[in-house]
C-alpha cells in the first residue's frame, strides 16, 4: 500500500535506464571504432563554441536546452517525492453533503477509527497485540489491521471477531471501507508466515 504514482515512477526508471544505456553504448563506441571517435571529435569541437566567446544566439539556445531540461527533471522529482510516504492518509470519511443536498460537511479523522478498531480489537481474549493503519489505496480509503495472537489462539476465530467489529463500524461509518487483516501465526515469538484475509 503504496501512494507513489507506479507510472511516474516507471517512466523515471526508463529514462534514466535508457540515458544510461546509452551513454555506456556510445562509451564504448567511441573506444572501439574510429568513426565513433572522430564524430565524437567533431561534435566536442561545438562544445568549445559555448564558451565565454559563443555567440549569443548558439549560447542561448544550448543553455534554454539545460535549463529545459534541468525543470523537467525538478518537476518530476518534486512529483516523486510528494507522493512518497507509505500511503497512509489522515481521514477516512470526507463528505460535503452534496450527494444527499444537506448542506454541511463530514469528517471522520483516521486516528478515530485507528482507537475505535484498536480498543474493540484489542480487548478479544485471542489478541496479544495488534495495529491499525489506514490507507490509501487507488483513489480510496482501505484499513489494514496487523493482529499478534496470543499463543494457542484460533484464527478463524479472530477472523470472525474482527469481521463482526469492522461490520458495526461499517454500520456506523454508512459506508463499507476496504480492511486487510493480517493474522501472524503461532504468538509474538513464532518464526511461521503471516496469514491475510
Amino acid at each position: 500500500m503504496n501512494a507513489t504514482n507506479r507510472v511516474v515512477g516507471r517512466t523515471a526508471l526508463v529514462l534514466v535506464g535508457l540515458a544510461l544505456l546509452v551513454l555506456g553504448v556510445g562509451a564504448i563506441l567511441v573506444q572501439t571504432l574510429p568513426w565513433a571517435a572522430t564524430a565524437w571529435h567533431e561534435r566536442a569541437g561545438v562544445l568549445d563554441a559555448l564558451g565565454a566567446d559563443a555567440p549569443r544566439e548558439t549560447s542561448v539556445t544550448a543553455w534554454t536546452w539545460v535549463l529545459g531540461g534541468a525543470v523537467v527533471l525538478g518537476v518530476l522529482a518534486i512529483v516523486v517525492l510528494s507522493t512518497l510516504g507509505g500511503g497512509r492518509v489522515g481521514t477516512v470519511v470526507e463528505d460535503d453533503g452534496s450527494a444527499g443536498g444537506v448542506a454541511g460537511s463530514v469528517r471522520i479523522d483516521a486516528a478515530a477509527v485507528q482507537h475505535a478498531l484498536s480498543s474493540a480489537i484489542g480487548a478479544m481474549p485471542q489478541v496479544g497485540s495488534l495495529a491499525v493503519d489506514v490507507f490509501r489505496v487507488r483513489g480510496s480509503r482501505a484499513i489494514r489491521i496487523r493482529v499478534r495472537p496470543r499463543r494457542g489462539a484460533s484464527p478463524r476465530d479472530i477472523t470472525t471477531g474482527v469481521e463482526d467489529i469492522v461490520a458495526d463500524l461499517d454500520a456506523l461509518l454508512g459506508d463499507r471501507l476496504p480492511v486487510l487483516l493480517e493474522i501472524a501465526r503461532g504468538g509474538a515469538d513464532s518464526g511461521r508466515t503471516d496469514r491475510v484475509h
